[in-house]
């Protein structure tokens, strides 16, 4: 034993003799190197002084030549080294009382202080922050985190120094300060945080309207509710996906479709979820009808958020009330495709879209097999698909790829799905991050119903507006789409699990989520619009349409609020769109004509919403100032006036009955008064431009905006009604989505963002107004802006639809 302690003892001996020689010749390589490099430097450093003058010397006398002010080249020159000497004098300064300071701080304490900023920003990098938003996110914890620190110190080391009462009590106002810092930091981030303006923000009152004479969608239904969930059997995260599944399905290999799931981001999916894009499970949770059916199938998919926490248990506040009135709803797990620690995917929502058409094959397969709980149950001629967030985004794909025979961006792939999609419903959709072949995804022929809140803090502006203007009708058949904006609705209380915060940590401390509506009422909203759609479009149940024209004909089953709505439907013929032409003056329609009467502003704008995201449509801007002038009679009011063709009224078979549409919206822009009172028409455009938009200040209320509709027949007849017969135009919507200034600024930059609202009101109205009016001869239709002195406006999809019938409304 003693023999092998020695031989140990003399071996490590031997090695450290062997790794001090190493260093030793290292150090001497080392040398060896460095000393020629430092004596060159000590020579050379003069020579490189004189080599930086000159180039100081070359920028302004360079920038002089160039600048051509026509003073001379010897006074720009001169002017531009003058600048340059006072900059580098002060520059000059600063760097010398900088380095003054920084000799006596001690060499430690400096590096300490580049390791904490250096942790800072190197934590950033996975939030996605960029350099400048972490140092002023973080800044101030560690600025408090080294002042409690220099203040204790100082007082632990009273005992060992000379330090006087004088220090010590500096010491104890610093700590304590600190302190109190950071307890105010920490209420502050733990108060909801408020919106100011919302104080003074209320719905524009209107005529009284009356509610539906039908049941409160919202409420149970009659039947009893059953719930399963299917999916792989192997999911080594979710029990109900794995042993636990009442269904067991077959992977699908989405590889082609998936393509940029690759390297790091690969392996770390592949090791947390155990499959990788070649076996894609379909998994989902199901709510269904006890009763034999059939009963119309519904998907609902989630959106982006932290993979790891399941986001399709979030809708099953949807699947109790759908089920107990008759319907089949699939909440459809696609957590693997979003977003983790280790990155988000990016380019995958049309992946969403291609696995809600592999959900339904697997129900189109369940309904013929005879052992299966769901077998004759399924009505595969009313399905409908509900996305949230991209989701939302995925549900429009889900529709495109239904129709076609190959994959767009491979048309080596085949389609083979032909489901009868008769409704679509977005949450907070996102919009364009897929475009096959870069398009556009188109949306025809489907029912289509939007829901936006206003303090959505994730997409922070009405993307779902753009789908909206998208959808087409063409096949001759009824179809409607309809959106909904919603005061104080935000993106994430639409799910369960996704709750009050739009954005993770650390900046969900940062929104003011006291502005919200409350959870259950935000989700109540939710019920109210998705059940009744469902039932007026998968079943027919025609008494809920009204409320989607005019969403004051739900009030009794909604929160208080100020809800913002649009609808159009396949009957809808326009007269106006404001798209086809860079001419101003002319009409959608062959042969009509648009002219105005004193306006301070009219021109066609392309529409943006906050962050300038495109609406991907153009509208008309008209605005007028009468705020030094006494009230005018309407025949002498700004106008804004559109002149139908000759026989159009014929064509179109307009009567009484038929419906005059239209959207307006506030800018919240102001103009100046016009200093041209003629007519200008088709020959004399006036485009003068809009002040920039003003941001009313908190507690500043804006009036409703008022007009007055005035049509004219070819004979001259004329019927006036003003725009608060239906309802005054809702001021622009102020909002404020956190408590942080500097990153409302820079991240939201606008607080407001124009949204359209529809209009429409019965020509019948303007007979009882005005009998002799004859709506079959109708010639003009004129804006006329007698009611409210000044605003500008967006006028958008000017046109005629029938009248509801029986049928139908």
């Amino acid at each position: 034993m003693e023999e092998f302690s020695e031989a140990y003892v003399a071996a490590r001996r031997e090695t450290a003799g062997r790794w001090r020689s190493l260093g030793r010749r290292s150090a001497s390589v080392f040398g060896c190197c460095a000393r020629p490099c430092v004596r060159f430097l000590g020579l050379a450093w003069p020579g490189a002084a004189v080599g930086l003058v000159a180039a100081a010397l070359l920028f302004p006398v360079y920038g002089g030549l160039c600048l051509g002010t026509g003073l001379g080249v010897m006074v720009d020159v001169a002017g531009t080294s003058l600048l340059a000497l006072v900059g580098v004098t002060l520059a000059t300064v600063i760097l010398v009382l900088v380095l003054a300071v920084v000799r006596r701080i001690p060499l430690l304490f400096l590096a300490l202080v580049l390791v904490a900023f250096g942790s800072l920003l190197a934590v950033a990098g996975p939030f996605g922050f960029s350099w400048d938003f972490a140092l002023r996110l973080g800044s101030l914890p560690v600025l408090l985190s080294m002042l409690a620190g220099a203040g204790a110190g100082m007082l632990l080391r009273r005992r060992r120094t000379r330090a006087g009462s004088v220090s010590c009590i500096l010491a104890a106002l610093v700590l304590i300060g600190s302190f109190s810092g950071a307890v105010l930091l920490i209420r502050w981030l733990a108060l909801p945080g408020e919106d100011p303006f919302l104080r003074e923000i209320h719905a524009a009152a209107g005529r009284p309207v009356p509610g539906l004479d039908a049941p409160d969608p919202s409420q149970a239904g009659t039947l009893g509710v059953a719930t399963l969930s299917y999916g792989s059997g192997t999911d080594r995260r979710r029990p109900e996906y794995g042993q636990a599944a009442d269904l067991r399905t077959e992977p699908v290999d989405a590889s082609a479709f998936l393509t940029s799931v690759k390297g790091f981001k690969a392996w770390a999916r592949r090791k947390y979820w155990g499959f990788d894009p070649k076996s894609l499970p379909l998994n989902a949770r199901v709510w269904y009808p006890k009763g034999e059916g059939p009963f119309p199938l519904v998907l609902i998919v989630h959106g982006n958020h932290k993979m790891e926490e399941p986001s399709d248990r979030g809708y099953a506040y949807l699947g109790e009330l759908l089920a107990g009135r008759g319907f089949i709803l699939a909440s459809i797990d696609e957590n693997f495709l979003n977003t983790s620690w280790s990155g988000d995917l990016g380019d995958e929502n049309h992946v969403r879209g291609w696995l809600l058409l592999q959900h339904l094959q697997l129900w189109r397969t369940w309904n013929e097999q005879e052992e299966n709980p769901f077998h004759h149950r399924v009505d595969l001629s009313h399905i409908a698909l509900i996305g949230h967030s991209r989701g939302g985004e995925a549900i429009t794909h889900a529709a495109a790829f239904n129709r076609l025979a190959h994959y767009p961006d491979n048309a080596t792939i085949p389609f083979d799905f032909g489901f009868a999609l008769r409704t679509l419903i977005a949450i907070a959709p996102i919009d364009g991050q897929y475009e096959p072949v870069g398009l556009p995804t188109p949306v025809e022929n489907i029912n289509y119903l939007v829901l936006q809140g206003s303090h959505d803090a994730d997409v922070d502006f009405f993307a779902g507006a753009r789908t909206y203007r998208r959808v087409r009708f063409t096949d001759g058949n009824y179809w409607m789409k309809s959106a909904l904006y919603v005061h104080r609705a935000n993106h994430g209380q639409f799910n369960t699990v996704w709750g009050r915060s739009d954005v993770g940590p650390p900046l969900q401390h940062f929104l003011a989520h006291g502005a919200l509506l409350d959870p259950a009422d935000q989700r109540r909203i939710a019920q109210v619009y998705i059940a009744a759609f469902l039932e007026t479009t998968l079943r027919g149940r025609r008494e809920y349409l009204p409320m989607f024209r005019d969403c004051r004909r739900a009030a009794p089953w909604l929160p208080d609020t100020v809800y913002l709505n649009r609808f159009e439907d396949s009957r809808l013929r326009l007269v106006s769109d404001f798209d086809e032409s860079i001419d101003v003056t002319k009409t959608t329609v062959e042969d009509g004509a648009q002219s105005t009467s004193r306006l301070s502003v009219w021109q066609h704008e392309r529409l943006e919403g906050r962050n300038g995201w495109s609406f991907q449509d153009r509208a008309a801007v008209l605005g007028w100032n009468t705020t030094c002038e006494p009230s005018p009679p309407p025949a002498e009011a700004p106008s804004y006036t559109i002149t139908l063709p000759d026989d159009l009224a014929r064509r179109w078979r307009i009567d009484r009955n038929t419906i005059l549409s239209f959207c307006l919206a506030d800018t919240g822009k102001t103009c100046e008064p016009s200093p041209n009172s003629e007519i200008v028409g088709p020959s004399e455009p006036n485009l003068a431009a809009p002040a920039p938009p003003e941001t009313p200040a908190p507690g500043e209320t804006k009036s409703a905006i008022d007009l007055t509709l005035e049509l004219v027949t070819e004979d001259g007849a004329t019927a006036r009604l003003p725009l608060s017969h239906i309802r005054p135009l809702q001021p622009i919507l102020s909002v404020t989505f956190t408590k942080w200034p500097y990153w409302e600024r820079t991240r939201y930059k606008s607080a407001t963002e124009p949204v359209l609202q529809t209009f429409e009101i019965p020509l019948s109205d303007f007979v009882e107004a005005a009998p002799h009016f004859d709506p079959g001869r109708l010639r003009r239709i004129r804006f006329c802006f007698d009611r409210t002195k000044t605003a500008v406006i967006l006028l958008d999809q000017v046109g005629f639809a029938p009248g509801p019938d029986t049928r139908r409304d």
